[in-house]
């Protein structure tokens, strides 16, 4: 399977400070999707020069991500997840989102230079 990853570029909001959304991930978001099965991992990268900043999800599949968010189980935790969604929005605005899907992975890590 390859693994399929949502991005959603977002931008401070006037007046928001960057302590206070990274408080926010690792009290409110990260443990809500700690829950998810099938979420590999979220990110968040600060892109240089600017005050956005692209978020990620990684997901085992895009049949994996599918089948979660379709599911009773997603609805009970989207009603749980909702205030820190909530506080979200109150900090950033969207700018653009995307998702893909992965089709090739090459560990360089792995690769020896002859």
């Amino acid at each position: 399977m390859n693994e399929f990853v949502t991005f959603k570029r977002w931008t401070l909001k006037d007046h928001q400070l960057e302590p206070d959304l990274v408080t926010l991930i690792r009290e409110g978001i990260v443990p809500m999707y700690a829950k998810l099965p099938g979420c590999r991992k979220i990110g968040l990268l600060r892109i240089d020069g600017t005050c956005s900043y692209l978020a990620t999800q990684h997901w085992e599949s895009r049949d994996s991500y599918d089948t979660v968010t379709s599911s009773s189980f997603y609805q009970e935790w989207f009603k749980i997840y909702e205030p820190a969604l909530k506080r979200w929005d109150d900090l950033m605005s969207l700018e653009e989102e995307w998702e893909s899907e992965e089709i090739s992975l090459y560990e360089i890590s792995n690769l020896q230079l002859q």
